[in-house]
């Protein structure tokens, strides 16, 4: 078996053009919180991740890594963080992605893959070796679905 047989073809990719409100609205409209940025050829680009997204919205000293920080010197409203959401959400999900690490491709073995999924990836691209143009997604749901009751052996 290899990643072949638990990635889906039926996913969302934003193009490295498509906004920050865009990529939010995709976001809640699938149920995700990573989707594939892709070129105009389709060649995969980077991520777009919601702890990225968190990352921009929160002040510097909460996303330093020191612990759980104390920020109850900040008195940020709900109103204060739609502001800053209304601040970047016409900027291109480009200047937000981040590279897509890890990538597998079609002859990676499904060990591998429950590896990365294992070690904290929630949603992982599946590229064509080669041209790195985009032709799945593979999540834990994709494995739990070819690995339960009923897949067939």
């Amino acid at each position: 078996m290899t990643s072949a047989a638990i990635h889906t073809t039926d996913f969302h990719a934003l193009k490295d053009t498509d906004t920050v409100a865009e990529a939010t609205r995709r976001m809640l409209a699938d149920r995700v919180s990573d989707l594939p940025v892709v070129d105009g050829a389709g060649k995969l680009v980077g991520m777009f991740k919601l702890e990225r997204l968190f990352a921009v919205l929160l002040p510097k000293a909460a996303t330093m890594d020191y612990g759980m920080p104390d920020l109850s010197f900040v008195s940020d409203t709900i109103e204060q963080l739609k502001r800053r959401m209304r601040e970047i959400e016409h900027s291109p999900v480009r200047e937000l992605m981040i590279k897509p690490d890890p990538v597998v491709h079609l002859r990676t073995s499904p060990l591998e893959t429950v590896l990365h999924l294992y070690k904290g990836c929630s949603a992982i691209p599946v590229v064509e070796e080669g041209t790195g143009r985009l032709i799945g997604m593979v999540t834990a749901r994709d494995v739990l679905a070819a690995l339960g009751p009923e897949a067939t052996p």
